[in-house]
């Protein structure tokens, strides 16, 4: 048909057509060859004067857009339009309402995923309602932020001429070169009756981070034998993301038998707080379990921009946006009763700022800026009782210096906590003179006074281990730097104390006659304060340290004594017994050292022997 015609002769949807008038074009309703009454009659309904005006085609709105149309579209053309004219589908739904449809083939009454449509900018996504499935547990965590009202902004790069990546946002691509994402880390620390329906199953908990092809990904536990009441994973997982404001992260509840899923919570990721949080579950139909919850941490790194990249945060978002953002920050020192304040700040607050904003508010300081300053400090954490303490790392804040970029940087999965401390130049100079005395008093041990000690029997998992310590070192040191080297053993965990532990010194003395048999090796145990150096450097042969419970040294000593008890009772007995019978054993004499004698000394003691038996 000519109809047909015409629709072969269009190269776009979005491009005009000349053998086709648009609605807000003007109409000449004459006659042409090959065409009826029919045919001009269907031309004047397409008229928008006409009051048997149709809904008109897509193609005829982008041309033409008026505010007042919306056009519903089947869920394959969306699909078509996203994959094809991505970008000029996001520019048509700046200004246009566009609805999507489940096509008439999901005779199941399934739903398609309507994550695809929201990147693109169409506003309304028709779900199915009586199937409780992902895309209908996603459309519920879009708008649960906003209290269920109906209404969600759209990130600002659909549709603000102000963002930098405006017109240029292609949601499909699978490579954004010199952009640079944010890292985020998530720890699945417990959970708490995650299987309400069963008891003794083996939970295990998978991730979805649901957005961009880019960005999404999946992750999985490790399986907790039978136990759903309060099952511990403590498992963390690091993923990127660029573009965030349409992410969302989605932790199910599987069981690792049946592969079944128990419960399920979906949350969009701008709105999941930083920090511990206790995350409630819901079930299959989307319904609050109350007793049922996952404790977790997470935490948004702040991205490392390196050459021409830049953050893909600040391209995505508009200035006034990063500006309206609000921040808190805590302060200690302050002057006053609470250890610490806590300031609101926006994501361009610098240090000056933040600092004559504290001055402005604090009772009892003096107005001069210059005399006040504010300081970085990060404290390590030890992970045993046992680890040395570090001192904890200071540094003077600039006063440009970023507070936020400076509170994003602070990466507490490497074994440490930041904060930032108020001080006075007074204090910072006492300090330093502290420090530099400090420094002047270890100045003498340097790296020539140290030396490396060998412990053996640590731990079934390292029968040995070297290490370096100074020469003033004493058994305790020792003992609890090789405690601190070997702290992942079992034997170790059970027993981590180093108060519990002693060093046994066994030498082997050379023989003075090579030809006589080899020596038994002499031990003893050295006390807590002994200097392990010099006792080192008095080894005239082979020598090594045994690391020992003090348990397994008194229960030898025990053993050794109750042997050297019985040999004691059994000589008792044996005088007893020769008294009795009438033998009294003469004292022993000297005897010349001839053939003779010998024979007779291991005669008599063969017959002594035979009498005692």
């Amino acid at each position: 048909s000519s109809r047909g015609k015409e629709r072969k002769s269009r190269k776009s949807i979005f491009g005009n057509n000349p053998g086709r008038l648009s609605p807000g074009e003007s109409a000449t309703l004459a006659k042409a060859s090959g065409k009826g009454p029919f045919d001009v009659m269907r031309q004047t309904w397409e008229d928008p004067c006409s009051p048997y005006n149709s809904p008109a085609s897509l193609s005829a709105i982008i041309r033409t857009p008026k505010c007042y149309h919306i056009s519903s579209l089947n869920e394959n053309a969306a699909k078509r339009l996203c994959r094809r004219y991505s970008q000029k589908l996001i520019q048509h739904t700046t200004c246009q309402l566009l609805r999507t449809y489940p096509a008439a083939t999901r005779i199941d009454s399934s739903n398609p995923h309507p994550l695809i449509f929201w990147l693109h900018g169409v506003q309304l996504v028709a779900l199915n309602y009586q199937t409780d499935d992902l895309p209908l547990q996603l459309n519920a965590a879009m708008f649960e932020a906003n209290g269920g009202c109906g209404y969600v902004l759209k990130p600002p790069v659909l549709w603000d001429k102000n963002c930098s990546m405006y017109q240029q946002f292609c949601p499909l691509e699978r490579d954004l070169d010199n952009k640079e994402p944010a890292i985020y880390s998530l720890t699945i620390v417990s959970g708490q009756n995650v299987c309400p329906s069963n008891s003794t199953g083996s939970p295990c908990i998978e991730i979805d981070v649901l957005g961009m092809p880019m960005d999404s990904c999946h992750f999985r536990t490790k399986p907790i034998h039978r136990n759903t009441l309060n099952p511990m994973w403590n498992e963390q997982f690091l993923f990127r993301v660029h573009f965030e404001d349409l992410v969302f992260l989605r932790f199910a509840v599987v069981e690792n038998n049946s592969s079944a899923v128990t419960a399920q919570r979906i949350i969009p990721l701008k709105a999941l707080k930083r920090g511990y949080r206790h995350v409630q579950l819901h079930n299959l139909h989307n319904e609050a379990l109350e007793i049922s919850s996952l404790f977790i941490n997470s935490r948004r790194m702040e991205e490392n921009p390196s050459g021409n990249t830049l953050p893909a945060s600040k391209l995505f978002s508009t200035g006034e946006k990063k500006a309206a953002a609000i921040y808190k920050v805590t302060i200690h020192g302050i002057p006053g009763p609470e250890p610490f304040t806590v300031f609101n700040i926006s994501g361009g607050t610098t240090a000056a700022q933040l600092l004559n904003q504290l001055l402005a508010s604090t009772k009892g300081t003096e107005s001069c800026a210059a005399d006040y300053f504010l300081m970085e400090e990060k404290s390590f954490i030890s992970k045993e009782k046992s680890e040395c303490r570090k001192a904890p790392f200071q540094r003077v804040i600039g006063p440009e210096e970023g507070l936020v970029q400076l509170l994003n940087s602070w990466f507490p999965e490497e074994g440490y906590v930041g904060r930032i401390i108020f001080k006075t130049r007074e204090e910072n100079l006492n300090e330093r003179n502290i420090l530099q005395e400090a420094k002047e008093d270890t100045a003498i041990s340097s790296e020539d006074d140290s030396f490396f000690v060998q412990v053996h029997d640590v731990s079934p998992e390292q029968p040995r281990t070297v290490i370096k310590a100074p020469r003033f070192s004493t058994a305790q040191d020792v003992i609890q730097q090789t405690l601190c080297k070997a702290k992942y053993s079992y034997s170790i965990l059970s027993n981590p104390n180093p108060s519990d532990y002693v060093l046994l010194e066994e030498v082997t003395k050379e023989p003075a006659n090579k030809k006589s048999s080899t020596p038994k090796p002499s031990q003893r145990i050295l006390s807590d304060q002994e200097c392990v150096f010099q006792a080192q450097s008095k080894w005239k042969g082979a020598g090594k340290f045994i690391l020992k419970l003090k348990e397994q040294v008194q229960a030898a000593r025990d053993d050794k004594r109750k042997g050297i008890s019985f040999t004691s009772e059994l000589r008792k007995l044996t005088k007893s017994s020769k008294q009795y019978r009438g033998f009294i054993s003469p004292p022993l004499q000297a005897l010349p050292d001839n053939p003779q004698s010998k024979d007779e000394r291991f005669a008599c003691s063969l017959t002594f022997s035979d009498i005692m038996e």
